[in-house]
C-alpha cells in the first residue's frame, strides 16, 4: 500500500498518510509534531551484576564489522530448556504458530514496527518467577498485534529451581497484554486494554477499534478476584474528536514498571491520538508515573495530556524502560520528530517539575523522510553496567547489506554513546532480528536470530549467541541452537537468588503451547 505525503509548511506540521498494513487491518498513523520532552537530542529492572566495560581502542572505527574473525572460536551453545506445565488453563503465543504473518510490510519477523509481548516475567528476590500470558487459544498468525476477541491473562508461578509452576487465571480479559509488574510487598499489577463506550463494526470508522481503553489494575493475589483499584488511563472517548487517546499498544507495545525509591508506578506504552485533522488518528509514545497505593495518575506539568511526555516521539514503535535508583531509563525508537532511536533518563522531580529528560540522545540516527514508516531497524535490549554507564544492541540494515546487530556503550550521565561494534555481517536477505544482551562473566552474551527473507512465509530463524568481553571483543561465536525461541520485545534475565543464581536466562512459549524458561551456560 503506498502513501501519500504532504510537505509541511513548518517542522510541526502534521503529515498525514496511510500506514502500509499491519497484520492485515488498515492503521492510520502519522508524522505529527510533538517530538521526545527534551529539545535537546521489558526492562523492568536493572543488572546489577553488570560489569563495567572498557571502552574499545578510539582508534577502531566504530562502524568496523568484527563478526565472524578467523581468530573466534565457534562452539556449541548448550542452552538448558526447561518445560513449565500450565495446565489447561490456555495457550502460550508460541513463535512459528502465532508470530509469522505474510501481511505485514516488510513481512513479519522483520516489521518495522513493535508489538505487545504476550509474555512478560517478573523474576523475584528468591529466584522464582511470575510470569503473566494472554490466552492464544485460537489465535491465527494475524494475532500477533493483539487478539481478535478478549483472552484471559493468566499467572504462572515458577519456582526457584524452574522445575514446576502453578497456573492462576485472573479475572481480566483483554485483547493485549501491555504491562506487568509487582513491588516489594508482593502486590500485582497488570496493564491492559478493553473496549470502550464507542466502539462499533462499521468498516473504516475510527472507533471501530478493539480495546480502545487503556487500564491498570493492582491486586494482592494473582486472581485479581478482589481489585484494590483498576484505572482507566484513556480511551473512553469518541475518536474522531480531536485530542482523543486511545488503541493502546498500536503499532508498539507496552511495559510496566515499579519504582521502589519513589514508591511509583511507570508505565511506557505506544497509543494513537486524533490531532487537529478531522480524526486522523496518529501514533506516539505515552510516559506516566501513578500512585501505587490509590492507582491515580501523577500528572506532570505542563500539557498533561497531549505533549512532553506523553507524546513522546511521533511513531514510537518499540518500548523499553529501565528503572535504576529513581531514575526512570526509556530506549524509543521514533520515526518522526525526532527520527532515531532514542535513549532517555528521567527523574520524578524533573517530570513534576516541567516534565524535562534529564538527557534524551540518539544512539542511531535514522536515515529518510520524517514519517515514512520505514526505520529498517529493530530495538533490542538495554542493561545498566556497574560503572553507570549502558549497553545496548539494536538492529540495522542502514549502511549494511542487511539487518545486522551492532552493540554500543552509552554514557549513563549524558546519553553520548561512547564507543560501538558491528556484531554481524550478514549477505543480503539475511536479517538478524530480536537482539539482546545481559552481563556474562567479564564481558557480555548477546543472542540474536537469523532469518532469510528471499521467502516471505519462511518460519526458520536460526539463533545464536556470541560471548563478548567488556571492550565488545567477541570471545566466542555459538553454532546454531535449535529447540528454542524468544519473544520479540523481552528481554534476557539475570537470576540473583535461588539456585540459579548467577545464571542468565529468559521465558518464552514453546511448540506445545507452555511456558518454556532457558538458560544458559554458566559464565566461566
Amino acid at each position: 500500500m503506498s502513501s501519500t505525503m504532504i510537505s509541511p509548511a513548518s517542522p510541526r506540521r502534521i503529515l498525514p498518510f496511510v500506514l502500509p498494513l499491519l497484520l492485515s487491518l488498515p492503521v492510520l498513523l502519522a508524522a505529527c509534531g510533538g517530538g521526545s520532552s527534551d529539545s535537546s537530542a521489558s526492562q523492568a529492572s536493572p543488572s546489577t551484576a553488570a560489569p563495567a566495560a572498557t571502552p574499545p581502542s578510539t582508534t577502531t572505527p566504530a562502524t568496523s564489522p568484527v563478526a565472524a574473525p578467523a581468530s573466534v572460536p565457534v562452539a556449541d551453545f548448550n542452552i538448558a530448556s526447561q518445560v513449565v506445565a500450565t495446565g489447561a488453563t490456555g495457550k502460550i503465543f508460541g513463535l512459528k504458530a502465532n508470530f509469522f504473518n505474510d501481511g505485514l510490510i516488510p513481512p513479519s519477523p522483520m516489521s518495522n514496527y513493535g508489538f505487545p509481548n504476550p509474555i512478560i516475567p517478573v523474576l523475584n528476590a528468591d529466584g522464582s518467577l511470575d510470569v503473566a500470558w494472554l490466552d492464544y487459544s485460537g489465535a491465527t498468525q494475524s494475532s500477533v498485534s493483539g487478539l481478535g476477541t478478549p483472552g484471559t491473562i493468566s499467572i504462572t508461578h515458577v519456582n526457584p529451581d524452574l522445575s514446576a509452576g502453578a497456573t492462576t487465571a485472573t479475572s481480566l480479559r483483554s485483547y493485549k497484554l501491555l504491562g506487568f509488574t509487582k513491588d516489594a510487598s508482593g502486590a500485582f499489577y497488570v496493564a491492559y486494554n478493553v473496549d470502550h463506550p464507542y466502539r462499533n463494526t462499521v468498516a473504516g470508522d475510527v472507533n471501530n477499534v478493539n480495546g480502545n481503553e487503556l487500564h491498570i489494575a493492582k491486586a494482592s493475589s494473582a486472581s485479581f478476584a478482589a481489585k484494590a483499584w483498576d484505572t482507566l488511563v484513556f480511551g473512553n472517548q469518541d475518536n474522531s474528536k480531536d485530542k482523543s487517546k486511545g488503541n493502546p499498544g498500536t503499532a508498539g507495545g507496552g511495559v510496566l514498571s515499579y519504582d521502589a525509591v519513589n514508591q511509583k508506578l511507570v508505565l511506557y506504552v505506544a497509543h494513537q491520538m486524533a490531532w487537529g485533522d478531522n480524526g486522523t488518528r496518529h501514533q506516539a509514545g505515552y510516559f506516566r508515573y501513578f500512585d501505587g497505593v490509590t492507582g491515580s495518575v501523577v500528572a506532570p506539568a505542563g500539557n498533561a495530556m497531549n505533549m512532553g511526555s506523553a507524546w513522546f516521539y511521533s511513531h514510537n514503535f518499540n518500548q523499553r524502560l529501565l528503572i535504576d535508583n529513581g531514575t526512570a531509563y526509556t530506549l524509543a525508537h521514533g520515526d518522526a520528530y525526532p527520527r532515531q532511536l532514542g535513549f532517555s533518563a528521567r527523574t520524578l522531580a524533573g517530570y513534576l517539575g516541567k516534565d524535562n529528560t534529564v538527557f534524551d540522545k540518539p544512539y542511531q540516527a535514522v536515515d529518510g523522510a520524517e514519517g515514512d514508516n520505514t526505520t529498517n531497524a529493530e530495538t533490542g535490549q538495554f542493561i545498566k553496567l556497574s560503572s553507570g554507564d549502558f549497553a545496548m544492541v539494536h538492529a540495522t540494515s542502514q549502511g549494511r547489506a542487511a539487518r545486522d546487530v551492532r552493540i554500543s556503550l552509552v554514557s549513563g550521565a549524558d546519553g553520548s554513546v561512547r564507543s560501538s561494534a558491528w556484531l554481524t555481517s550478514n549477505a543480503a536477505n539475511t536479517q538478524a532480528i530480536m537482539p539482546k544482551l545481559e552481563a556474562y562473566g567479564s564481558g557480555f552474551v548477546v543472542s540474536y536470530g537469523l532469518w532469510n527473507s528471499s521467502n516471505r512465509t519462511n518460519r526458520a530463524i536460526e539463533w545464536h549467541f556470541m560471548q563478548l568481553d567488556a571492550s565488545l571483543n567477541p570471545l566466542l561465536l555459538s553454532n546454531p541452537v535449535a529447540g528454542i525461541e524468544f519473544v520479540a520485545d523481552l528481554p534476557l534475565l539475570r537470576f540473583t537468588a535461588g539456585p540459579n543464581a548467577g545464571r542468565v536466562g529468559w521465558v518464552s512459549g514453546n511448540d506445545s503451547g507452555t511456558l518454556s524458561v532457558n538458560l544458559v551456560p554458566a559464565a566461566h
